[in-house]
This record gives C-alpha cells, sequence and structure tokens, in this order.
C-alpha cells in the first residue's frame, strides 16, 4: 500500500501544472487535440488526452492448484488510465490507449496460510495448531497498459472491451499468527512474480460509470517459484 501511495503522489505532482489547460471552441475550430482532465467531462470527436477508469473490485484465485482466497476480502484498486490518448469517431464508438496502475491484495481463508521455504519457493499450508490472530495475503504492484473499445449500446450506455499489459514492478508476500504470547510475522518482498502478464477486461458503463470483469489467464508467480494460479476480478469502475 506504502508503493501504491508513493505512485499516485508522484502522478498528481506530475498532473498538477497540466490542470490549466482545457479545450475551447477555438480548438476544435482550428483541430487542435481537445484535452478532457477530469474523467467525468464529456469527451470530444477526435482526440483526447484522458485520464480515468478509477476502480476498486474483489479478486479471486483460479485453477487447480489456486489457493483459497478469500474473495469478499481481496481487493483490487486501479486506475486504469493515469493518462492517455482517446480517438471518439463521433458515431458511439471510441478506443484508448494509455497508461495506468494496479495493486491486488490476495487475502487467504480457511485457515491457510502462504508460507516461503530457504529457497524463495512459495507454498500453501496451515497455521500450527492452537494459532490465533491468523492472516496471511500476497500483494502485487503493477504499471499497466491498456488498450480499451468502447461501443454505445443504448443511451448513455457503453458496452467495453478490451485488454490491459501488466508489468509487475512488485510483490509480496505476508504471514502473521500469534501461538500464545508469541507473535510471529513471515515476510518477503521477493516472490519472483511473473514478470508481465496480460488481463482481458470487459464490461458496461451507463454515463460513467459502471461494472467491470478482469481476468488474466496468466499465473501470478513464476513456473517453479509457488502454486499456478491465476486471477479473476469484478467490481464498479468511474470515468473509464
Amino acid at each position: 500500500m506504502k508503493t501504491l501511495l508513493k505512485v499516485l503522489t508522484l502522478v498528481c505532482m506530475l498532473l498538477l501544472p497540466l490542470v490549466g489547460w482545457g479545450a475551447t471552441p477555438a480548438d476544435d475550430e482550428n483541430g487542435y487535440i481537445q484535452v478532457d482532465w477530469y474523467p467525468l467531462l464529456t469527451d470530444s470527436v477526435g482526440w483526447n488526452i484522458t485520464s480515468g477508469g478509477l476502480a476498486i473490485g474483489f479478486v479471486d484465485a483460479l485453477g487447480s492448484q489456486a489457493p483459497q482466497v478469500a474473495m469478499g476480502r481481496s481487493i483490487e484498486l486501479s486506475w486504469i488510465n493515469v493518462i492517455g490518448a482517446k480517438y471518439n469517431n463521433g458515431k458511439g464508438q471510441r478506443l484508448t490507449m494509455g497508461l495506468g496502475i494496479d495493486w491486488k491484495n490476495y487475502k487467504l481463508g480457511s485457515g491457510n496460510a502462504f508460507l516461503r521455504n530457504e529457497d524463495g519457493v512459495i507454498s500453501v499450508g496451515d497455521f500450527p495448531a492452537g494459532a490465533s490472530k491468523c492472516a496471511s495475503r500476497i500483494k502485487v504492484f503493477s504499471l499497466g497498459v491498456p488498450v480499451i473499445f468502447r461501443q454505445r449500446i443504448a443511451r448513455k450506455t457503453d458496452l467495453f472491451l478490451g485488454e490491459v499489459t501488466n508489468f509487475n514492478l512488485h510483490a509480496s508476500m505476508h504471514t502473521t499468527y500469534r501461538v500464545g504470547d508469541e507473535k510471529v510475522d513471515l515476510k518477503s518482498n521477493n516472490i519472483h512474480q511473473s514478470p508481465v502478464t496480460v488481463d482481458f477486461i470487459t464490461g458496461v458503463l451507463y454515463k460513467k460509470v459502471g461494472a467491470y470483469l478482469r481476468y488474466s489467464p496468466f499465473r501470478v508467480i513464476k513456473d517453479g517459484y509457488g502454486p499456478n494460479f491465476s486471477t479473476l476480478a469484478v467490481g464498479l469502475v468511474l470515468g473509464l
């Protein structure tokens, strides 16, 4: 979470000098690029510089070796387009490309724990007998390159479909529990996450608020370093 907050602070600092740059009717007449910094503003016909796609969702793990993730407590926070270019053809179709960020938190349930051996291999096991205050999770932070197509299907309603190429810059494991008065705290910032993965995303927008489904068939942890599981996320998105 600290890494995510640092990135968001840096992005905001970079965008602040540009807040005053806006489009005018004269810009449109002269064929200038239209600027749409605020996610809820109506986009213009032609090319736009845009920012949007704030999303929050629930994450699940899929696959034969997938750990039992507590989906109701496993969260995805995403800013799909921190900055991007959007083309509106004026006929209800839009294509957006850009740069975004994503943070996923996989929390285990049912008494299971992520464990890491001396060779750096992640496994899923049980907490010791009598353990209390048990918690175990894996977090992954990514920079994403989204390419998303939107199609107007009804008044103020759009269907969107696309993909996000993720560069998974950081991942960590954290398992904690108590046995009697002793607190056990297991951490690792080197879990050998897959460096590049691809998510497929789809959903529906009404005005600028919608629901999305995001699926990645790629494994979260490299082969040989942990259980083979992929990701499914569902949630709400604003201003895509």
